[in-house]
């Protein structure tokens, strides 16, 4: 290499660190933008280590079972696998199961009747009538008309006809008790909880205690 050359090189400028930078800006950018992100889930993110004590199912809780002290238990468990809301408390003792609760079930206040009056709509009411035909559609959610016999006009107060006296009403429970009385012959009952319209509120109490009711699925 001839010395001009070589005095050439030495004399070549170096690369500013300013103009490096705003060469691979996108790059600078997109490594603090992800940098901050990750920092912020970090934060938000529970640790792989925390958990929460709840309460949880030891059996099977068929729907409209009164849950008792025995039928649960306290668990730890990873936050990350719990219902970020509604977690049951020790109050849902003595409560009905809303759904038929499998063991191991972890309890959440929209699982037992202890629910039952937080969606209830100003306009409706609670009621709980046994139900003779059409009880196997009664799942929590349904929407269903009530069916009872009332005595047909003209024909006498020994004429009865099927008539629906409730429209519109929501299922909240279902359960069977045992009833010897002269509707069920000692059969088992299903006695379905619904939220009727205030204004046939008494009507449908008022036909239940005259025989079990019927229902139909409403659209």
């Amino acid at each position: 290499m001839t010395p001009l050359r070589h005095r050439a090189l030495e004399r070549a400028p170096r690369p500013v660190p300013s103009v490096l930078l705003w060469r691979w800006r996108h790059l600078v950018v997109g490594l603090c933008v992800g940098a901050a992100a990750l920092v912020t889930l970090t934060l938000l993110r529970p640790g792989p280590g925390e958990v929460a004590q709840v309460i949880v199912t030891t059996r099977q809780v068929v729907a409209g079972e009164v849950l008792q002290d025995a039928d649960l238990a306290r668990r730890e468990l990873p936050v990350a696998a719990l219902p970020r809301t509604g977690l049951a408390d020790g109050e849902v003792v003595g409560t009905r199961a809303a759904v038929t609760l499998e063991e191991g079930t972890v309890l959440t206040t929209s699982m037992t009747s202890q629910s039952l009056t937080s969606d209830l709509l100003p306009h409706e009411r609670v009621v709980q009538v046994p139900v003779e035909v059409g009880a196997e559609l009664a799942r929590p959610g349904a929407v269903v008309d009530l069916v009872a016999e009332a005595p047909q006009a003209g024909d006498g107060a020994g004429a009865e006809v099927p008539t629906v006296i409730c429209d519109g009403a929501r299922v909240l429970l279902t359960q069977h008790e045992g009833n010897s009385d002269r509707w069920s012959s000692g059969a088992t009952v299903p006695l379905i909880t619904l939220a009727v319209p205030a204004s046939t509120a008494s009507l449908v109490v008022g036909a239940a205690t005259h025989g079990a009711l019927g229902i139909v699925l409403s659209p």
